[in-house]
């Protein structure tokens, strides 16, 4: 049995967080960095002119976002020294840093990873928490209607078009034995790019093809109708408030 304390398996621990996946925009590679949130930082590297654009995908922003917290032109302000001190700088939400050469991809992307997290604390300064942390509230009624022993959280699936996602909340079935369910809280709009992604890939992956999709929507925000009919393309669309009824079903089924 080899020492795990030595280099080689020190390296290869690592090493072992590090995967990437070729996808239409460019490269998705998780690093071996997290945010306060327990997920993955994971960039994009991209081909961009004579050389590459290393970016978060506008992540970090996004989770502001979906806790309630904006990143409006005061905070953009207060951010944009921090992140330049990573060499990186924040374009349409994006935290994003371009290089000229392979030699300096490793650092690029590790600064952009540096860089995203740094503005995905943000929610850690806020003085009050955001008045109702919807995922969070998702993720409890499901658990109440359907028992802590069929919940998942964050697991890591595989998508059809090589992309990994990791699911908010995994319901399984009666026996433990398979997911019977995937559900995603969608907190404001600026979710549905995402979710619609992730959904029409997981519609499209073979082993998932009998596992329910299924978008937990904030009615307190406002929803176009566009994006409704948009991710019941690739899923249903569920009301918060109506929410119960679809996770009942489940506590029924064997």
């Amino acid at each position: 049995m080899s020492d795990p304390l030595s280099e080689t398996a020190l390296r290869e621990a690592i090493c072992a967080l590090t995967r990437a996946k070729k996808t239409q925009q460019g490269f998705e590679v998780s690093l071996p960095q997290v945010y306060h949130t327990g997920q993955a930082v994971e960039v994009v590297v991209a081909t961009h002119g004579d050389g590459f654009l290393v970016h978060d995908n506008s992540y970090a922003a996004m989770l502001l976002s979906s806790h309630g917290l904006k990143i409006g032109k005061k905070l953009a302000e207060a951010l944009a020294p921090q992140i330049a001190a990573y060499g990186c700088e924040m374009d349409e939400f994006r935290v994003r840093r371009a290089c000229s050469s392979p030699s300096q991809l490793g650092f690029a992307m590790s600064t952009v990873g540096c860089a995203s997290r740094l503005v995905a604390d943000q929610l850690l300064k806020v003085d009050q928490a955001p008045v109702r942390d919807f995922k969070s509230s998702v993720i409890s009624r499901v658990t109440e209607t359907v028992g802590t022993e069929r919940i998942r959280t964050n697991e890591e699936v595989n998508g059809h078009l090589g992309s990994r996602y990791r699911v908010s909340i995994t319901v399984l079935d009666a026996r433990q034995a398979r997911p019977l369910a995937f559900v995603e809280p969608v907190a404001d709009r600026d979710a549905i790019p995402r979710r619609f992604k992730q959904f029409y890939d997981l519609a499209r992956t073979e082993q998932y093809l009998s596992v329910q999709r299924v978008a937990v929507y904030d009615d307190e925000q406002a929803m176009a109708q566009g994006d409704a009919l948009l991710m019941q393309e690739v899923g249903n669309f569920v009301r918060y408030k109506d929410a119960p009824v679809r996770f009942n079903e489940w506590a029924t089924i064997q």
